[in-house]
């Protein structure tokens, strides 16, 4: 097995962390422009889709952060499991997300698994303010 430097982890666990913060801001803030077509769309009573889009923004301003992020990081793997199974038992999409389909979501599902398992990392306010 190779030994990976501390320094080469830290950076690609910022990276996994920076991709996941600016998806879930993005699609947070989507949501949230109108929530009523979003619940309307995605078949959710509307107290649950207020529910996803500010759980989003959580788990995207902890990746930001690395403050609670594996919590984040398992939130977002019950978050898309529940998505994916949504939409292979509900909506029956195909799995490339240019169907419409649920590869996206397992991408998302993967990169929050690795932070749910290894954390945040060394780069994150946590770490570096000494409280992590």
């Amino acid at each position: 097995m190779i030994e990976v430097p501390a320094l080469v982890v830290g950076v690609v666990l910022l990276l996994v962390r920076a991709v996941l913060a600016f998806t879930f801001f993005h699609e947070s803030l989507l949501k949230l422009k109108d929530v009523r077509a979003f619940a309307k769309n995605d078949g959710l009573p509307l107290p649950l889709a207020w529910f996803v889009p500010m759980a989003e923004f959580a788990a995207a301003l902890s990746f930001a952060t690395g403050v609670l992020a594996q919590w984040a990081g398992i939130g977002v793997v019950v978050l898309m499991l529940i998505t994916i199974t949504m939409q292979n038992f509900r909506w029956h999409s195909r799995y490339w997300a240019a169907d419409n389909g649920w590869e996206y979501d397992l991408f998302l599902l993967t990169m929050a698994s690795v932070i749910a398992v290894f954390g945040a990392g060394p780069i994150a306010i946590p770490t570096l303010f000494g409280m992590g």
